[in-house]
């Protein structure tokens, strides 16, 4: 269970003895807590970020992605998240994540001439098509 490395951190972080200190810290029930241990329960992803709230974290993708893959491993299949984690961390550069997120936009958004039609407003609206 990937995603409960994250609640051993935090019990580090903030100083606390055990899963029940933890539980009771962050307002969960024993159950919950022992759920999550065991792998009957995966953590939510406003769990998710309630934990990287408290562990100072600026991201809480980490998180969410150790769940999704835990989420995935206990229901038999792959997650997304083990192709997408590998490419993560070979563009550990953020500038290579910047370059990716900019072809991305600059592939998905139009030109203006691809735009303009759009912003005609001359037209009426109405368009038929038929195929030939």
């Amino acid at each position: 269970m990937k995603s409960v490395l994250y609640l051993d951190k935090l019990i580090a972080a903030k100083g606390l003895k055990n899963d029940l200190a933890l539980a009771n810290y962050m307002g969960w029930s024993s159950g919950r807590m022992s759920q999550y241990r065991t792998g009957k329960r995966i953590m939510e992803n406003e769990t998710c970020m309630q934990l990287a709230i408290e562990l100072g974290m600026p991201d809480p993708m980490q998180i969410i992605m150790a769940a999704d893959l835990d989420r995935a491993e206990k229901a038999g299949q792959r997650s997304l998240w083990e192709v997408f984690s590998r490419r993560m961390a070979q563009a550990a550069a953020p500038a290579t994540l910047a370059v990716l997120v900019a072809s991305v936009t600059n592939f998905v958004t139009p030109t203006a001439a691809q735009a303009a039609p759009a912003l005609d407003r001359s037209s009426s609206g109405l368009s038929v098509m038929s195929n030939h």
